[in-house]
Protein backbone atom coordinates (compact mmCIF):
# COMPACT_ATOMS: atom_id res chain seq x y z
CA UNK A 1 0.00 0.00 0.00
CA UNK A 2 1.40 3.39 -0.92
CA UNK A 3 1.69 5.97 1.81
CA UNK A 4 -0.55 9.00 1.38
CA UNK A 5 0.73 12.30 2.71
CA UNK A 6 -0.62 13.55 6.01
CA UNK A 7 -3.52 15.96 5.36
CA UNK A 8 -2.47 19.59 5.82
CA UNK A 9 -5.14 20.34 8.45
CA UNK A 10 -4.02 17.39 10.61
CA UNK A 11 -0.35 18.28 10.17
CA UNK A 12 -1.13 21.86 11.22
CA UNK A 13 -3.13 20.71 14.28
CA UNK A 14 -0.25 18.47 15.45
CA UNK A 15 2.26 21.30 15.09
CA UNK A 16 -0.03 23.78 16.87
CA UNK A 17 -0.60 21.27 19.69
CA UNK A 18 3.16 21.17 20.34
CA UNK A 19 3.67 24.90 19.77
CA UNK A 20 5.72 24.15 16.63
CA UNK A 21 8.34 22.55 18.87
CA UNK A 22 9.42 19.03 19.73
CA UNK A 23 6.84 17.43 22.04
CA UNK A 24 9.53 15.92 24.27
CA UNK A 25 9.54 18.27 27.30
CA UNK A 26 13.29 18.06 27.89
CA UNK A 27 14.01 18.86 24.24
CA UNK A 28 11.50 21.40 22.83
CA UNK A 29 13.70 22.06 19.79
CA UNK A 30 12.08 23.61 16.74
CA UNK A 31 9.87 20.94 15.20
CA UNK A 32 10.26 20.06 11.56
CA UNK A 33 8.85 16.53 11.46
CA UNK A 34 5.63 14.70 12.24
CA UNK A 35 6.03 11.19 13.67
CA UNK A 36 3.55 8.33 13.78
CA UNK A 37 3.20 6.96 17.31
CA UNK A 38 2.07 3.61 15.95
CA UNK A 39 4.16 3.27 12.78
CA UNK A 40 2.42 3.83 9.43
CA UNK A 41 3.48 0.37 8.22
CA UNK A 42 1.62 -1.15 11.16
CA UNK A 43 -1.41 1.15 11.42
CA UNK A 44 -1.94 3.04 8.14
CA UNK A 45 -3.22 5.76 10.48
CA UNK A 46 -2.70 9.47 9.83
CA UNK A 47 -5.12 10.52 12.61
CA UNK A 48 -4.34 13.42 14.93
CA UNK A 49 -4.27 10.97 17.87
CA UNK A 50 -1.55 8.88 16.21
CA UNK A 51 0.72 11.79 15.28
CA UNK A 52 3.17 13.79 17.35
CA UNK A 53 5.58 16.63 16.56
CA UNK A 54 9.22 15.66 17.06
CA UNK A 55 12.49 17.29 16.13
CA UNK A 56 14.63 15.25 13.71
CA UNK A 57 16.88 14.04 16.54
CA UNK A 58 14.02 12.81 18.76
CA UNK A 59 12.24 11.33 15.74
CA UNK A 60 15.35 9.27 14.97
CA UNK A 61 15.73 8.31 18.65
CA UNK A 62 12.12 7.08 18.63
CA UNK A 63 11.75 5.44 15.20
CA UNK A 64 15.20 4.09 14.42
CA UNK A 65 17.30 3.88 17.57
CA UNK A 66 14.35 2.79 19.78
CA UNK A 67 15.67 4.92 22.67
CA UNK A 68 12.09 5.95 23.46
CA UNK A 69 9.33 3.39 23.58
CA UNK A 70 5.85 3.81 22.19
CA UNK A 71 4.24 4.11 25.64
CA UNK A 72 6.49 7.05 26.51
CA UNK A 73 5.64 8.84 23.25
CA UNK A 74 1.92 8.17 23.83
CA UNK A 75 2.30 9.75 27.28
CA UNK A 76 4.03 12.83 25.81
CA UNK A 77 1.07 13.18 23.44
CA UNK A 78 -1.43 12.73 26.30
CA UNK A 79 0.37 15.29 28.47
CA UNK A 80 0.36 17.88 25.67
CA UNK A 81 -3.43 17.89 25.74
CA UNK A 82 -3.50 18.51 29.49
CA UNK A 83 -0.80 21.19 29.39
CA UNK A 84 -2.37 23.03 26.48
CA UNK A 85 -5.82 23.11 28.04
CA UNK A 86 -4.76 24.10 31.55
CA UNK A 87 -1.50 26.07 31.50
CA UNK A 88 -0.37 29.12 29.57
CA UNK A 89 2.79 29.31 27.51
CA UNK A 90 4.66 31.02 30.34
CA UNK A 91 3.75 28.29 32.85
CA UNK A 92 4.75 25.54 30.41
CA UNK A 93 8.13 27.19 29.78
CA UNK A 94 8.62 27.68 33.50
CA UNK A 95 7.94 23.96 34.09
CA UNK A 96 10.66 23.18 31.51
CA UNK A 97 13.18 25.55 33.15
CA UNK A 98 12.44 24.21 36.63
CA UNK A 99 12.74 20.61 35.38
CA UNK A 100 16.26 21.36 34.16
CA UNK A 101 17.40 23.55 37.07
CA UNK A 102 15.73 21.75 40.01
CA UNK A 103 15.29 25.19 41.63
CA UNK A 104 12.65 25.51 44.35
CA UNK A 105 12.44 29.33 44.51
CA UNK A 106 11.91 31.84 41.73
CA UNK A 107 11.02 35.52 41.45
CA UNK A 108 8.72 37.05 38.86
CA UNK A 109 8.22 40.68 37.96
CA UNK A 110 5.10 42.77 37.70
CA UNK A 111 1.97 40.74 36.87
CA UNK A 112 3.87 37.54 37.61
CA UNK A 113 0.94 36.43 39.73
CA UNK A 114 -1.24 36.36 36.62
CA UNK A 115 1.31 34.37 34.61
CA UNK A 116 1.37 31.45 37.07
CA UNK A 117 -2.21 31.67 38.38
CA UNK A 118 -3.25 28.14 37.32
CA UNK A 119 -0.09 26.51 38.71
CA UNK A 120 -0.68 28.35 42.01
CA UNK A 121 -4.35 27.31 41.99
CA UNK A 122 -3.27 23.69 41.42
CA UNK A 123 -0.90 23.87 44.40
CA UNK A 124 2.36 23.63 42.43
CA UNK A 125 3.68 27.06 43.40
CA UNK A 126 3.18 29.02 46.60
CA UNK A 127 3.42 32.81 46.77
CA UNK A 128 5.73 33.57 49.70
CA UNK A 129 4.55 37.21 49.88
CA UNK A 130 8.12 38.45 50.22
CA UNK A 131 8.19 42.21 50.51
CA UNK A 132 9.83 43.67 47.47
CA UNK A 133 9.57 46.56 45.17
CA UNK A 134 6.11 48.06 44.80
CA UNK A 135 4.51 50.85 42.89
CA UNK A 136 2.54 53.20 45.13
CA UNK A 137 -0.11 55.38 43.57
CA UNK A 138 -1.55 58.26 45.56
CA UNK A 139 -4.22 60.32 43.85
CA UNK A 140 -5.27 63.87 44.68
CA UNK A 141 -8.71 62.64 45.72
CA UNK A 142 -7.39 60.42 48.52
CA UNK A 143 -7.12 57.33 46.34
CA UNK A 144 -4.16 55.17 47.32
CA UNK A 145 -3.07 51.80 45.95
CA UNK A 146 0.11 49.77 46.11
CA UNK A 147 0.98 47.32 43.32
CA UNK A 148 3.67 44.66 43.88
CA UNK A 149 6.42 44.72 41.28
CA UNK A 150 7.96 41.38 42.28
CA UNK A 151 6.54 38.02 43.34
CA UNK A 152 8.58 35.31 45.08
CA UNK A 153 7.34 31.74 44.66
CA UNK A 154 8.26 28.42 46.22
CA UNK A 155 7.81 25.21 44.23
CA UNK A 156 5.73 22.99 46.51
CA UNK A 157 6.34 19.26 46.96
CA UNK A 158 3.31 18.67 44.71
CA UNK A 159 4.92 21.01 42.16
CA UNK A 160 8.21 19.12 42.28
CA UNK A 161 6.34 15.85 41.68
CA UNK A 162 4.31 17.34 38.82
CA UNK A 163 7.42 18.78 37.14
CA UNK A 164 9.24 15.43 37.50
CA UNK A 165 6.31 13.54 35.96
CA UNK A 166 6.09 16.14 33.18
CA UNK A 167 9.80 16.04 32.32
CA UNK A 168 10.00 12.24 32.53
CA UNK A 169 7.00 11.75 30.27
CA UNK A 170 4.81 10.26 32.99
CA UNK A 171 1.09 10.88 33.28
CA UNK A 172 0.48 14.39 34.67
CA UNK A 173 -3.29 13.94 35.09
Amino acid sequence: MSRDSIPAEIRRAVLVEAGHRCAIPTCRATTTEIAHIVPWAESHDHSFENLIALCPNCHTRFDQKKEMDRLAVKMYKHNLGILNNRYGEFERRLFEVLAKSNERVFVLGAAGDLLVANAVKDGFFEDKHVQGMSLDINGDNGFSKSFPMTFTYWVTDAGVEFIKRFSNGNDIA
